[in-house]
């Protein structure tokens, strides 16, 4: 049934809980999984911890951006560390809900397994959740994992 999943990686307990998921799934298809972290631009910006635009600037270095994604994705893949299958990384830049969508179209994925809420809580209660955003704009099957009692967002 699956090819290939991918999976919004965020750092949340939710994201773990759909990781976990995601590999009990792609597991029993043989499916390669995807794991995408979502770096925004400027995230300083939306929660008031900016200083000057200098400080901004170099926070959204690219390279730092790459290295902070893969850092979060490297410790997501040390929590599955017997998953049989392909795990591929994507570190990607922008809007999370629209990277979402893009990424999981040019894939070419079968379903995304998300968390039904992550780290940005708060700024989902007022402009609506990614997870909402994706599920109801995404091409394909969006499978939403609500995290397990004793994981925190």
């Amino acid at each position: 049934m699956f090819r290939s999943l991918l999976v919004p990686i965020d750092g949340s307990g939710y994201a773990r809980q759909a990781l976990r998921v995601a590999c009990e799934l792609a597991a029993s298809h043989e499916a390669t999984l995807y794991l995408l972290n979502v770096r925004e631009l400027l995230p300083h910006l939306h929660d008031g911890g900016i200083r000057s635009v200098e400080q901004a600037l170099r926070a959204a270095s690219a390279q730092a951006v790459e290295e902070a994604g893969q850092a979060l994705l490297d410790r997501a893949l040390a929590e599955v560390p017997d998953f049989p299958g392909e795990i591929r990384t994507l570190v990607r830049r922008g809007s999370p809900a629209h990277v979402i969508i893009h990424e999981a179209k040019t894939l070419g994925v079968d379903a995304i397994v998300m968390g039904s809420r992550g780290l940005s809580d708060l700024t989902g209660m007022a402009i609506g959740s990614v997870s909402h955003r994706v599920s109801h704009t995404a091409h394909c099957m969006v499978i939403s994992v609500h995290a397990a009692e004793d994981a925190t967002p």
